[in-house]
């Protein structure tokens, strides 16, 4: 089956390729969801002189303003207009001659540029020129049939609800139907699409994140757990974390390709104890992937420098990158996709993950989280990547790592750090908790942080010990 490209990568990939060629599609959402945006990136990426669009507006928008705006956007290109990409106001017709006449123009205006693409927008207010609810099937079955024995392949954009796809006509003659719609998330907005239909073709199903941006859209499709998940090549080896009486807690280091969770309160060391882990791996030729929502990467360099590694020359040399975004703008999809990417263009080995309490509250419900967070979990394991994440607990002193997202029993490996006292002295503490195939040393011991970093000593005697529970 020939495809027709979306113009986004992700996207195609989420249609397996592409719309069929020479189908007939919904593009559905209310108001403000980036239909015509995704209308217009689709014909201006596909477009040619021997292979021209036809857009036709109704009475949703005037052309003139979607012309005007189409401009700020990247794959606007003022050369195809009137070439390849042809624009017609239908306003006037649907208003002077109505459904009919509507119908009789489009076929016409399809005869004079025979047209490899046709967009309708908006195909929804169609309705509202209808006498009767016989004379608009009767007129969609007349441009439907019509379009069916032309090689074309066509959008219908419509601000329909969920609700119409059961009882509106024009999604059963539909080949596929893409919804976009927008979701309030705290103070945000957060963007999801999903395939409806997708006639004889297959497709990545479930919601899927998308931003508008100068490119039109960018896409992150929804992380599906690896079909080799239940079975894959276990590498047998351990890691050294780059504290050495922590590694030896747990029989000569953690598994390669293991993850491992590090709860704590603030100011404990979570961080550093990640920093440790990335540098170790670098020292032993293992690429590292830091990604993080704590400290931007200026922060970070000073942070860094303070320890004796050099966070420049560990990214100019191509063995770590370092990702960074605001926790106030991440969104779990975009956040993790973006991880996904960099770690395997890269041929990361090592990821830092810092932390999970801005990918929580960047979900817009626990279930989505921890989707995500199990997904992304086991791709890793498949590809034998070792995973380090951080996550803050409240407490100072009764460290609990019950969690509402459960991401400790996803995690092969919990790190406990946490703060002890007596008396009038309060002093650091570290612990592993559980160490899934591992033997591994149950005590608390102290450590400090140095010029070096993490010094961890012995195990503590007749101190009052945290309360910790688990999930």
């Amino acid at each position: 089956m020939n495809r027709v490209t979306t113009g986004n990568v992700s996207l195609d990939l989420i249609l397996a390729g592409g719309f069929p060629e020479n189908s007939i599609n919904i593009l559905m959402g209310l108001p403000g969801t980036g239909k015509t945006i995704l209308a217009e990136k689709v014909i201006f990426s596909n477009a040619a002189s021997d292979r021209p669009a036809l857009y036709l507006s109704t009475v949703s928008e005037p052309l003139d303003k979607m012309l005007r705006y189409l401009q700020e956007f990247d794959h606007f290109d003022p050369e195809k207009v009137g070439e390849s990409v042809f624009y017609h106001d239908m306003s006037d017709v649907l208003r002077e001659g109505g459904l009919q006449t509507f119908a009789e123009q489009v076929i016409e205006l399809v005869k004079e540029h025979d047209p490899a693409f046709l967009v309708i927008d908006s195909f929804k207010a169609l309705h509202a020129f209808s006498v009767s609810e016989a004379e608009f099937r009767k007129t969609l079955t007349y441009l439907m049939t019509s379009l069916s024995s032309l090689a074309i392949t066509s959008f219908l954009v419509g601000e329909y609800s969920s609700d119409e796809v059961a009882s509106l006509p024009e999604f059963a003659v539909a080949d596929g139907v893409m919804e976009l719609v927008l979701n309030k998330v705290g103070v945000k907005d957060a963007r999801y699409l999903r395939i409806i239909k997708s006639r004889g073709s297959d497709f990545l199903s479930g919601e899927h994140a998308f931003k508008i941006s100068a490119s039109g859209i960018d896409v992150f499709p929804r992380l599906q757990t690896p079909p080799t998940a239940i079975s894959y090549e276990l590498v047998n080896k351990r890691f050294k974390t780059g504290v050495e009486v922590l590694d030896s807690m747990v029989a000569d280091g953690f598994w390669k390709g293991a993850s491992t969770v590090v709860f704590g309160p603030p100011g404990c060391g979570k961080t550093l104890l990640g920093l440790h882990f990335i540098f170790k791996g670098i020292e032993m030729g293992e690429k590292g992937l830091i990604a993080t929502m704590q400290e931007n990467p200026t922060q970070l360099h000073r942070i860094v420098s303070g320890f004796g590694w050099d966070l420049q020359e560990a990214i100019d040399s191509g063995m770590l990158e370092l990702f960074y975004t605001s926790s106030v703008d991440v969104y779990i999809d975009e956040f993790v996709s973006q991880v996904d990417v960099r770690a395997t263009s890269s041929g990361a080995q090592r990821i830092l993950i810092d932390s999970l309490n801005d990918l929580e509250a960047s979900a817009p419900s626990a279930a989505r989280f921890r989707d995500y967070m199990y997904s992304f979990v086991q791709a890793m394991a498949a590809r034998g990547v070792s995973l380090f994440m951080t996550s803050e607990v409240k407490d100072l002193f009764q460290s609990s790592i019950q969690t509402e997202f459960g991401i400790s029993h996803m995690s092969d490996n919990v790190v406990l750090m946490h703060y002890l006292r007596q008396k009038s002295e309060i002093a650091r503490a570290i612990s592993i908790i559980k160490s899934r195939g591992s033997r591994h040393d149950p005590g608390i011991r102290r450590f400090e942080i140095t010029s070096r970093g993490l010094s961890v000593g012995d195990r503590f005697e007749h101190w009052d010990a945290p309360y910790c529970h688990g999930e």
